[in-house]
């Protein structure tokens, strides 16, 4: 009775390994048990032949996941790479980014700003590091849409700021209604980072992510 003990357990086992799956056992361990389980059954009390199929069918299933997520894993790393790539592509070509922080280390600046719908009037306004209104610009082309404006350095009174971290912020009114914007800033990618994975861009005015970027352009 031992060899019907055996099989009795073997197809205990095999029934557990199918419906808890990859976290338990490997496809390797499910055919040893299958195995173990024809070679033990009680030859006065075979397996039942639909029982038997149903496990078949559960393995297939299972071995047909397992190559799904192989496949799954596989495209993850050449999206990895293909993004590496495109990043690495962008040295040399001027991206604008949906960000509001950039630093300044001398040179001219291009900053961008978007108007969600017409604007009577408005203004650009550069904070330091400390939160502080350094310089402020009147709104020059105030229609919907996106608009460059370049900025040499200096406040409101000519005077050239100190290199640092700042901060761009834009406001713009039709009326007395406030109407949607967008702070961007313009540069040049000079390098790549890749830092714990991810991809950052070096330019000339900060490092910004693959995410921030909105538009690249060549020169």
């Amino acid at each position: 009775m031992a060899e019907v003990t055996s099989a009795t357990h073997s197809n205990a086992q095999l029934s557990s390994a199918l419906s808890t799956g990859a976290n338990a056992l490997g496809k390797e361990d499910f055919l040893t048990l299958m195995v173990e389980q024809l070679k033990n059954q009680d030859p006065m009390n075979p397996s039942d032949a639909t029982e038997f199929t149903a496990q078949l069918a559960q393995f297939s299933s299972l071995e047909q996941l397992f190559n799904v997520n192989d496949n799954l894993e596989s495209m993850g790393n050449t999206s990895a790479e293909v993004q590496r790539l495109s990043a690495l592509a962008m040295i040399g070509t001027d991206v604008v980014t949906a960000s509001s922080e950039f630093k300044f280390s001398g040179g001219e600046i291009q900053f961008g700003y978007e108007l969600d719908a017409p604007a009577s009037e408005g203004s650009l306004y550069i904070r330091d590091a400390a939160g502080n209104t350094v310089a402020s610009y009147p709104l020059t082309e105030l229609d919907a849409g996106r608009h460059y404006v370049a900025w040499d350095g200096t406040d409101n009174n000519g005077k050239m700021l100190p290199d640092g971290n700042y901060t761009l912020g834009v406001s713009a009114y039709s009326g007395d209604d406030a109407v949607a914007t967008t702070a961007m800033i313009r540069s040049r990618v000079i390098g790549v980072d890749l830092v714990d994975g991810a991809d950052v861009l070096v330019t000339s005015s900060g490092d910004f992510s693959l995410a921030e970027v909105e538009s690249v352009r060549g020169f």
